[in-house]
């Protein structure tokens, strides 16, 4: 069962998704991210990464649908995306599979310089495409990179996910990660 301080942290999520501001998660959505990410990065529709993305984004989307729309109405309400996340945390093979998942994307889209890393200037860009203001990367940024190298790794942010997820600590410092929730 989630706790109501991680009902807090996925409502944010939901609203990073959320790209067409209706309240409710659907294929719209996806394929909104996907747009804003092909202008940021500069890729034309028929480019091969952002075919690939756009690949990517429509399998998140064919999952997310079919394990989380329980009403089969093509969309995802706040309840729904609970439940699924519920499920998915309570999962020990689901939720790392989810958060490799999710670490593709990021990586693919936002490590622009391909160098395995993400510089606090990409983690703002993130910000932006998913509906957060890139002004929080600056503040949060810092203290996401423990080792203080100005980069965040693979396995830093699924440290980082993973404790965003599951922590019920108001002091976490992963709760902040895509800004204020």
């Amino acid at each position: 069962m989630l706790t109501d301080l991680q009902k807090r942290k996925l409502t944010k999520l939901f609203s990073m998704y959320d790209s067409d501001y209706t309240g409710v998660l659907g294929k719209k959505d996806f394929e909104l991210i996907g747009k804003k990410i092909s202008t940021l990065c500069n890729w034309s529709k028929r480019s091969p990464r952002c075919i690939v993305l756009e690949e990517k984004l429509m399998q998140k989307w064919e999952g997310l649908e079919k394990k989380a729309d329980t009403h089969h109405n093509a969309e995802i309400s706040i309840d729904e995306w609970y439940a699924y996340y519920d499920d998915v945390l309570a999962d020990a093979q689901a939720c790392p599979e989810m958060i490799a998942e999710l670490l593709e994307l990021i990586f693919d889209a936002f490590d622009q310089d391909a160098d395995g890393q993400i510089s606090q200037v990409e983690w703002g860009q993130l910000l932006a495409i998913f509906n957060e203001s890139p002004v929080y990367a600056p503040l949060i940024f810092p203290t996401l990179d423990q080792d203080h190298d100005g980069y965040l790794t693979k396995s830093e942010i699924r440290g980082l996910f993973i404790n965003f997820c599951y922590s019920d600590d108001p002091d976490e410092l992963a709760n902040q990660m895509f800004g204020p929730y």
